[in-house]
């Protein structure tokens, strides 16, 4: 038993000059790990893009107000019949030409389809900015609670350790009492299975907590091999410390969602974007207006003769420009231009009914969120009481097994309600402080905070 009780105490000298060594590197809170996991995902990365082509999209649709501009330039030479230029007869000649022209378009009516155009682009643009900000929210709530998830487990393996130290402990007692004829072999036995068991369990809880930091580390698409420092303060902070009073209940915060939701901005614009694709097939229908113009000149020789102007003069008076107006009138076109205003008319119906279902699918999570804070709160506050009156209790039951008054099994007994008690603890207090930020999220702020941190203050990390 001492030779155990030593290996224990050097591993726990071991264990502290690691967390000493940890404590160089700084501790990452939840808001550093959510902007880290932001900055380096691939999916925002991804977003990013989309929403910059939205932008060129944009820019490209108002340019179709722009007059159209081209030029050509061509040069042909001609061997035997072929019809000259300037007596527009027929001549059995080697001949050169080269012509030069410049030709300009611009639309005038196009059935209201290029304001539409714009309209549709400048809402794809936001389209695209909301799917970017719905990405970099989500990536930062799962890394949330992936966080979440590595700090519970965290304080589950410390709930072990310390049962296993209390195990250890009265094994010792035990045994020492069973050897002045204190206690019996069944007490001694009981202890050392209870003993095993929360050795087992503490293994169980440390490799659930390194699965729990593997997964926060994916979350966040950090390097695996390296090393990752939490901030644990957040686990011995008692609950009345995080406790923040609000009034706001579920309607108010939807309203407020109803205009800053990423998610449901984007089904608004969907929205929009099936509003204006409807105008631009009504668009088809109408007759369309240009306006265009241009200018040409040109330059003749027959090879092997002489006697023709030179360049400058012959481009001089070969100079000619035209303009001009014209009209398309669409009169069939196999109904196509219907059948495209129905599909328009249905599409946009369509979005409009996924507009609703994504409002109601909000109200709901608002509605969760808030029930959820107020109850995990609550939760919280009692199991608080609890612990305290389980831990009054375990330590009673410990004297008075120890004075010969209480059994072996009455000590197991309050020592897993107690440890139940303190885990049970600990998820609600940490479920209590995801649920306030996610309702906070709801209400417009933003769910990475940039605060200042005090490099002074001292703080509990764990190094993985």
């Amino acid at each position: 038993m001492k030779k155990n009780m030593n290996i224990r105490k050097s591993m726990g000298m071991l264990l502290c000059l690691c967390s000493l060594s940890a404590t160089a590197q700084e501790a990452w809170d939840i808001d550093r790990c959510m902007a880290y996991a932001v900055e380096h995902n691939r999916t925002v990365k991804q977003r990013k893009l989309e929403s910059d082509n939205y932008r060129l999209d944009k820019i490209e649709a108002i340019g179709q107000f722009l007059p159209g501009v081209s030029g050509s330039v061509s040069a042909q030479y001609s061997y035997g019949r072929s019809v000259d230029p300037g007596t527009n007869t027929y001549i059995s000649q080697s001949t050169f030409n080269n012509g030069y022209a410049m030709e300009g378009s611009m639309p005038i009516f196009q059935g209201g389809s290029l304001i539409n155009q714009v309209r549709r682009a400048r809402a794809n643009e936001l389209l695209g900015k909301a799917a970017l900000q719905e990405a970099k929210d989500n990536t930062a709530l799962e890394t949330f609670q992936a966080y979440i998830d590595a700090l519970y487990y965290y304080g589950t393996t410390r709930l072990a350790e310390q049962k296993l130290v209390e195990s250890d402990s009265l094994v010792y007692k035990t045994r020492r009492q069973e050897a002045l004829g204190l206690k019996g072999m069944a007490d001694v036995a009981q202890m050392e299975a209870q003993q095993a068991t929360d050795a087992y369990n503490l293994t169980h809880q440390r490799n659930l907590y390194e699965t729990a930091m593997l997964t926060l580390k994916q979350t966040m698409n950090y390097p695996v091999a390296d090393t990752l420092v939490l901030d644990t303060r957040l686990i011995d902070t008692p609950v009345i410390e995080q406790v923040r009073l609000s009034a706001d209940n579920a309607d108010d915060v939807f309203r407020i969602a109803l205009n800053c939701n990423p998610t449901l901005r984007q089904s608004e614009m969907n929205k929009q974007v099936a509003r204006m694709n409807r105008k631009i097939s009504w668009g088809s229908l109408f007759p369309t207006i240009s306006i265009f113009g241009g200018i040409s000149s040109s330059y003749y020789k027959e090879l092997h003769q002489s006697g023709y102007d030179n360049f400058a003069d012959q481009m001089k008076n070969n100079f000619g420009s035209y303009f001009g107006i014209s009209m398309s009138i669409p009169i069939f076109n196999r109904m196509s231009g219907s059948i495209g205003v129905k599909q328009a008319k249905n599409n946009y119906l369509i979005a409009t009914q996924q507009y609703e279902a994504q409002k109601e699918a909000l109200q709901k999570l608002v509605l969760q969120a808030v029930q959820d804070r107020e109850g995990f709160l609550k939760e919280s506050l009692q199991m608080e009481k609890k612990v305290t009156s389980d831990s009054i209790a375990y330590r009673v039951t410990r004297r008075k097994f120890e004075e010969g008054l209480m059994t072996s099994l009455d000590v197991q007994n309050n020592a897993s309600t107690l440890l139940e008690s303190q885990t049970g603890l600990l998820q609600s207090k940490l479920t209590y402080v995801m649920k306030c930020r996610l309702v906070d999220y709801y209400k417009g702020e933003e769910i990475i905070r940039n605060e200042e941190r005090n490099a002074t203050k001292e703080t509990q990390i764990i190094a993985d």
